[in-house]
């Protein structure tokens, strides 16, 4: 029942420290506004009970939390002169807060270059300067234990999910901050 929670997003893949016959299923479960929270033991229980009936008797099934990374990032950008610089903030930022909105998959990565060009790609804006991704932590955030640099790739193009987490941008109006230069 619903009532107990629910599944947000799964993801299984081959444990890597197991046998050929181990797989390891991550699961992130959301709460009642939207956002991603660990699932409770009742929920994995009644998963592997659910699975047991219908997987090969040799499969060993571990079900785990997916980790929550959550992100945010703040952009730069250049307006042309004939354009209202407030106005084409506002819609850089509707732009790229619908562009956001849906939760990711587990083990998903994020393109930046894909930001650049929904920036880019707006009315009034010449080009866009600088995308700068980053952790959030502290109150209300998941406490992530890597830095940004550990998940960029090395050319800064995109970012690269761990196959056992999950990125999620919690408040879009308040993770992704913009600025005209």
């Amino acid at each position: 029942p619903p009532t107990f929670g629910s599944i947000k997003r799964a993801s299984i893949y081959n444990d890597p420290s197991g046998t050929n016959k181990r797989l390891c299923l991550y699961v992130i479960g959301s709460d009642t506004n939207g956002f991603l929270i660990p699932c409770n033991d009742v929920i994995k229980n009644n998963i592997k009970v659910w699975l047991n009936k219908s997987k090969m008797i040799s499969d060993v099934l571990d079900i785990k939390d997916a980790k929550i990374i959550n992100i945010g990032f703040d952009y730069e950008f250049v307006v042309n002169s004939r354009f209202d610089k407030a106005e084409v903030l506002f819609r850089v930022q509707s732009k790229l807060e619908e562009m956001l909105t849906e939760k990711m998959y587990i083990g998903e990565s994020l393109s930046i270059t894909e930001i650049y060009n929904a920036i880019n790609k707006t009315r009034g804006v010449i080009d866009t300067v600088k995308v700068t991704p980053k952790i959030k932590s502290g109150a209300g955030y998941s406490s992530a234990l890597q830095g940004i640099e550990d998940i960029l790739s090395k050319d800064g193009t995109f970012i690269k999910t761990p196959k056992n987490c999950i990125l999620e941008i919690k408040n879009p109006s308040l993770d992704i901050k913009g600025m005209i230069v």
